[in-house]
């Protein structure tokens, strides 16, 4: 694309997955950067959840991941600015 942009697709479909807290394990935490580290559980997360939601998510993820439809970043500044675009 010219001036270095890329074209952003939009997904049409989204998928929820619910999270019990119970499924939570907490690890530590930044207080500065208002923030916990925790391990979740996926047998937690499919015992609430429909197979298919999470057989849904993870195909649509290796399709992505096939067709190079990701992107990669360097610093944490980089993941953040592109999820906030």
């Amino acid at each position: 694309m010219a001036n270095g942009q890329s074209i952003i697709r939009q997904k049409t479909k989204e998928a929820i997955v619910k999270i019990p807290l119970s499924a939570f394990r907490y690890l530590s935490r930044y207080p500065l950067e208002k923030k916990i580290i925790v391990e979740i559980s996926i047998d937690d997360v499919a015992r609430v959840n429909n197979a298919e939601t999470l057989d849904e998510i993870i195909n649509e993820a290796r399709l992505d991941y096939a067709l190079g439809d990701y992107s990669t970043h360097k610093t944490s500044k980089g993941l953040i600015a592109a999820l906030r675009a």
